[in-house]
């Protein structure tokens, strides 16, 4: 093999080295340093890895306009098994499989943007983990990967939720659960390039308040917007039940400051959907209507923000 063909390979086969040494959860793997390796390390090699392809790319490169890191969360994993359905196989192992699908239809149409997985392998995280890692890295869009499953294998279709409007009202932390994040986790990547000056004659903690209640108005108004595109996009790709866009004190919703939504792709515990689900086809089917969803959601706040 020739020597500039190692240099284009040595990249990926650095994060691949990286991700295989990660032994914890990827939460701990890539959020506090292991064996040397830490997250910075991580996104930096991935980012050289990506101009490498852009570099050694014939085509023309489409663009996301506002999206600019996106974080995939594959559903349960390692000993959190999820549903088993008809066909026999554990939802970690789809939604793993759903996600990497995801990321690779992102990867070849949006070169640019940055794709990261809250898990790369089967093994266990935690709900605030796979949230925390999401502000840590200042993502643009939080989606969660999940398929359902019922008692009555009567139910199918496929879902879509956003958080429930009082787990982002001040105040209501003890009733829904855990706190909500702080500023201290920073900005979600859109909203850190969003804020505006403040309001001349607005000081102290009215002025807080204020700024606040609009970021937070704002960022469940677009975690709306992104799972009514989620929806409609599998209404056009997925011959099953359209449940429609519901909201929930979703854990892994809560404290996300970016919009964030749970996929539920369909039911693993009906007769016929649930064998449909295990195959590839099916899994392309989703993985296309999501990235087309992140397309048109693109595509609206651009428009607000002109």
């Amino acid at each position: 093999m020739s020597t500039h063909s190692w240099t284009r390979l040595l990249p990926a086969l650095l994060i691949g080295a990286v991700l295989m040494m990660a032994t914890a959860t990827p939460a701990t793997a890539l959020l506090v340093p292991l064996r040397g390796i830490d997250l910075t390390t991580v996104l930096t090699l991935q980012d050289h890895s990506r101009k490498i392809r852009l570099a050694n790319s014939d085509h023309p490169v489409r663009t996301l306009q506002s999206i600019r890191t996106i974080v995939l969360d594959a559903g349960h994993g390692g000993e959190n098994s999820g549903a088993t359905g008809v066909a026999g196989i554990r939802e970690k192992h789809l939604t793993l499989d759903l996600a990497y699908a995801v990321r690779a239809l992102l990867q070849e149409r949006y070169p640019h943007a940055r794709i990261v997985m809250t898990r790369y392998w089967d093994t266990s995280l935690e709900l605030t983990d796979r949230v925390h890692m999401a502000n840590l890295v200042e993502a643009d869009l939080f989606v969660s990967l999940h398929y359902n499953a019922a008692v009555h294998e009567r139910a199918v279709g496929f879902e879509t939720y956003f958080l429930l409007a009082d787990a982002v009202t001040p105040g209501k932390e003890q009733v829904v659960g855990a706190p909500l994040a702080t500023a201290s986790h920073g900005h979600s990547g859109i909203e850190r390039r969003m804020i505006d000056q403040p309001p001349v004659g607005l000081h102290g903690d009215a002025l807080v308040d204020i700024q606040q209640d609009l970021k937070r108005a704002r960022l469940h108004g677009d975690s709306g917007l992104l799972a009514e595109s989620v929806q409609s996009h599998l209404a056009r790709h997925l011959r099953s039940t359209n449940r429609g866009v519901k909201q929930a004190d979703f854990g892994v919703l809560r404290g996300a400051l970016m919009p964030a939504i749970v996929v539920e792709a369909g039911f693993l515990t009906h007769p016929v959907e649930g064998k449909a689900l295990v195959r590839s086809a099916h899994r392309h089917k989703v993985a296309t209507a999501i990235v087309e969803a992140v397309e048109h959601f693109d595509k609206t706040i651009s428009k607000r923000e002109d």
